[in-house]
């Protein structure tokens, strides 16, 4: 479910993959994957999960590294 932050509305869903499916595969089935430009004006982004591609228009928070931590920058930005 893709919801615009500033007046709720629900621009993009995904449908029919099961529970277990990554998140990854997921969101190549949604709208917003192949017809960015129709959902997404430019100079726009959004908030994601870890699983969903950095792009321009995408931020996602920064994984803890195996074995490591993330940076106090990291931990506030997230």
């Amino acid at each position: 479910l893709v919801i615009m932050p500033h007046n709720l509305l629900v621009v993009d869903y995904g449908l029919g993959h099961p529970g277990s499916i990554h998140d990854t595969w997921a969101f190549q089935g949604t709208h917003i994957a192949s017809r960015l430009g129709d959902l997404i004006p430019e100079d726009h982004w959004t908030w994601a999960d870890s699983a969903y591609p950095t792009e321009e228009w995408c931020t996602v928070p920064f994984k803890k590294p195996k074995g490591g931590q993330l940076s106090r920058d990291q931990n506030l930005y997230n």
